[in-house]
């Protein structure tokens, strides 16, 4: 099963992903090329990370999402996590990643103050 990532753009220049399926090994290089084109359209970017879709994440899966952080940061940019079901949170707070992602539980409020 691959990794599909849908991408929006907010009246206020917010990119959001939207990967759905399983965030591995597998799926990881789609969220990489999808954060990869959402930086090339903004000098400063801001992007959310719509989890409600991602059925799994393992390692790898994670391995993208701080990449993705990375680069963002790097950029002068910001990076918000959104809707992680019950597994990428325990995921996120067993390798204390929840500490260094702020994750909100909707996208909206993860735009908001952004």
């Amino acid at each position: 099963m691959t990794l599909d990532v849908e991408s929006r753009q907010t009246d206020s220049g917010v990119t959001v992903l939207a990967p759905s399926g399983r965030l591995d090994v597998v799926g990881a290089p789609a969220l990489k090329e999808a954060v990869s084109e959402a930086m090339k359209k903004n000098g400063h970017p801001k992007l959310v990370i719509d989890m409600e879709g991602v059925t799994f994440v393992d390692s790898s899966g994670l391995g993208s999402v701080v990449s993705a952080l990375k680069q963002v940061r790097t950029s002068k940019g910001d990076l918000r996590l959104a809707a992680p079901n019950q597994q990428v949170r325990v995921v996120l707070e067993l390798t204390t990643l929840d500490r260094v992602f702020p994750y909100f539980a909707t996208v909206e409020e993860a735009l908001t103050d952004f």
